[in-house]
């Protein structure tokens, strides 16, 4: 073991560790509250520490005073051991620059855990103490315990570790957690250990407490393959031959939000799964004990595939109000790039039906990927113009994750390099969510231009159609692009309006989306 592992294994033996898990850019990551309240149920002390938040499209590096904020929260705190959550490879680089600076600062020892470090765990245990693979609540609870215990911490399973001569003792992973509903739920009612670190400011207390959407999950892992999610690694490669998608059931979803509820007022529920849940008998468990015993209105995230009336009604009737989808692009891009077979005439179809039911269609999409042609952008402008309104459009610029099946066809053949990929550089800090100003082909900003004001009921479709068949606009989309803005201010203006008179428009909110600079498309 390292130095700062061995300072860390003699000054915790008996007592346990104090331990701090750093949230990157992300104050409502689930992943740190649900390990928190694991190593808490197990008797050990943990602080939570919310490291920035999320900007769209506007994300900077840490300043002097963050940087020194994060040492006086953890020296404040007195931890032995502060874990790292990088949920986005984009995070890599300032998690290394975090954690220089605390060596520099400190012996304290530095753990990394989540999506990026277990993608490329080699990479990432080059600069971190130890690294944590794969799901982290019972291994980093196996850690704690055996640091208390004075056992031997270089075989816990999941968790890579720097030793003293320089080389890296590898450990294998445990088996996926079967049963969800052993997990503890997220603790959101404390307040003595988490802490906000943003800008000049050092706030204590949980920023997401009293926000008036609740977001939670009730499955882990996806029943798809896209090869530009991290999910089509973890089934092949990482969890080969287990059962990667696990759904919790729906009893303990509902009393964890009647355990929330009773803390503070939330409005409406998010559930935030890759999918869904939509097997018949879980479904209609679900129908029956939500509305009665929640009785809010809910939003979910949903694939096409997994769409059907039945189902749908069945949601509505239960309190469904909007549905997130995933349709990225024309169906020859999305079966050929992202391995997601589904036809336009499909989407159209559901589209139709979310109107009919009375339910909003939020539909994602991706632009910047390196294969469309002319006649793809014509056709996802086509298929988008039948949708009938209301709805939203949510545009995202192509990140390619490492690790990914994207990111192995793409290199393989050539079409991107190695600084490419997310982590070797950092894309999504200032273009994540497609914004118009972003220097990019003048076609595409011409057709993007375009598709997003299609999402604006007061445009006549009519307008739109023949500006998608003018030569002029096409080399020179300047005046599109301007109306294109005018648009996204009237609508973005329109939503503030309305949440804040139903009393959503909350100051994490504002925070995040009112950037001017930077103005995403809806």
């Amino acid at each position: 073991m390292n130095d700062r592992i061995r300072t860390l294994v003699e000054s915790t033996k008996g007592r346990g560790p104090r331990i701090g898990i750093v949230s990157m850019y992300d104050v409502e990551n689930n992943a740190v509250r649900i390990i928190a309240a694991h190593l808490r149920a197990s008797g050990h002390h943990v602080t939570e520490i919310y490291f920035k938040d999320w900007i769209s499209n506007h994300l900077h590096p840490p300043t002097d005073k963050e940087l020194a904020n994060l040492q006086k929260t953890i020296a404040d705190n007195r931890l032995d051991l502060v874990c790292f959550s990088i949920r986005a490879s984009a995070y890599y680089q300032v998690t290394r620059q975090l954690t220089r600076f605390l060596n520099e600062q400190s012996n304290v020892c530095i753990l990394w855990g989540g999506m990026h470090p277990t993608l490329v765990p080699q990479e990432c245990i080059e600069t971190a103490d130890m690294v944590l693979k794969g799901e982290g609540e019972l291994a980093l609870t196996d850690l704690a315990d055996r640091l208390r215990d004075g056992e031997d911490i270089t075989t816990v399973q999941n968790v890579d570790l720097q030793m003293e001569d320089g080389s890296v003792k590898t450990n294998g992973l445990r088996p996926l957690i079967k049963d969800l509903d052993d997990l503890e739920y997220r603790d959101y009612t404390s307040h003595d250990d988490k802490w906000l670190i943003y800008g000049k400011a050092l706030t204590k207390g949980d920023p997401m407490h009293g926000d008036p959407v609740f977001q939670m999950m009730g499955s882990r892992g996806c029943i798809y393959k896209c090869s530009y999610c991290y999910n089509s690694t973890y089934k092949k490669d990482v969890y080969p031959g287990q059962k990667w998608f696990r759904v919790r059931s729906p009893r303990s979803m509902v009393d964890e939000i009647k355990e929330a509820r009773k803390h503070w007022d939330i409005k409406r529920i998010r559930f935030d799964d890759e999918v869904f849940n939509f097997q018949k008998a879980w479904l209609e468990d679900f129908c029956e004990i939500y509305p009665r015993e929640i009785g809010l209105p809910f939003e979910i995230f949903i694939e096409p595939k997994l769409v059907s009336e039945e189902r749908m009604t069945m949601l509505r009737d239960a309190g469904l109000v909007s549905v997130y989808m995933g349709i990225q692009s024309s169906e020859r891009v999305t079966g050929h790039l992202y391995d997601r077979r589904v036809k336009n005439k499909t989407v159209e179809d559901i589209a139709q039906l979310y109107h009919r039911l009375g339910i909003k269609g939020h539909f994602q999409l991706i632009f910047d990927d390196p294969v469309s042609t002319q006649g793809d952008k014509e056709s996802l402008f086509k298929m988008v113009e039948s949708f009938p309104a209301p709805y939203d459009l949510y545009l995202f610029s192509m990140t390619v994750f490492p690790g990914s099946e994207l990111v192995n066809k793409l290199l393989a053949n050539k079409i991107i390099s190695k600084y490419d990929v997310e982590g070797t550089n950092t894309r999504v800090f200032y273009q994540h969510r497609v914004n118009l100003k972003y220097p990019r082909p003048v076609e595409d900003t011409f057709w993007i231009a375009l598709i997003q004001m299609q999402s604006k009921s007061w445009i006549p479709k009519s307008a739109l159609r023949a500006a998608s068949k003018s030569e002029f606009l096409k080399k020179h989309p300047w005046p599109l692009i301007q109306v294109a803005h005018g648009a996204n201010f009237i609508k973005m203006g329109q939503a503030c309006a309305r949440m804040a008179v139903e009393g959503e428009l909350t100051k994490t909110l504002w925070r995040r989306w009112a950037n001017m600079d930077t103005i995403i498309t809806t």
